[in-house]
């Protein structure tokens, strides 16, 4: 069944799709996309699909190789480190410099995210799970005023999370809302400079997930290409029905 196309931009449509395809896992880093069965599948014409793409190209998540097609962008470890280390930096900055616009019904979504999050590990609801914890983190990034640094960090965070969604490991969810719990404490003690470090340093740190990281890749080097891991390959891939 073709799916509906109802929003009033049809390129920001097509780019909401190709962006769902991705992080369900149906279009893997390095496929390349195929433009015509895409475009086919949609019933569109290839010019809403090029323009999804040169926003999808121009915000990180794929490569336009000339004559070549349209290949969706890996995450390398460095490109990993690189992310970690630049959204702990801006996010430490935005909540040291917003600290006392942080309200009581900030701290209460904080919780209440958490919450759920906790929740949605013991369900196995991971998809709820990483939706949930970018609004956690949302909560008092978008309290900052400069749309650059906004943009920045949901672009940066909705790759890195993409790359979790496929390599799900129970230990970094715990972790990381064990984290948003010490976080939460700083907040209510209206600590900005503790929080700010902990965000940078802590919460944020490569060092810290880096073994998480390790064994997510070796066990990507051990899969094979039939299995359902992110094994990335040059396959072209299509979105499902």
């Amino acid at each position: 069944m073709r799916p509906e196309l109802q929003f009033s931009s049809l390129s920001e449509q097509v780019y909401r799709y190709l962006r769902t395809q991705m992080s369900e896992g149906n279009l893997l880093p390095g496929a390349t996309i195929n433009l015509g069965a895409i475009a086919a599948q949609l019933g569109i014409s290839k010019t809403p699909l090029r323009d999804a793409l040169i926003q999808l190209e121009s915000d990180g998540f794929v490569t336009i190789i000339p004559r070549r097609g349209v290949r969706v962008n890996k995450l390398s470890t460095e490109d990993i480190r690189e992310a970690y280390e630049a959204v702990g930096l801006v996010e430490s900055f935005i909540i040291e410099e917003f600290i006392e616009h942080i309200t009581p019904g900030h701290i209460q979504q904080l919780e209440e995210l958490n919450a759920k999050m906790i929740n949605n590990l013991t369900r196995k609801d991971f998809q709820d799970l990483y939706d949930d914890n970018l609004e956690f983190h949302s909560v008092y990034t978008d309290l900052s005023t400069n749309s650059l640094l906004k943009k920045f960090i949901s672009q940066t965070k909705l790759r890195l999370d993409d790359f979790r969604r496929r390599n799900y490991i129970r230990r970094w969810g715990e972790k990381n809302c064990h984290e948003h719990t010490l976080l939460i404490d700083f907040l209510k003690k209206k600590d900005g400079s503790g929080a700010a470090t902990y965000l940078r340093d802590v919460h944020w740190s490569f060092a810290a997930e880096k073994p998480f990281f390790e064994r997510i890749q070796a066990k990507n080097r051990s899969c094979s290409c039939s299995c359902s891991c992110s094994c990335e390959n040059d396959t072209k891939i299509t979105a499902r029905k």
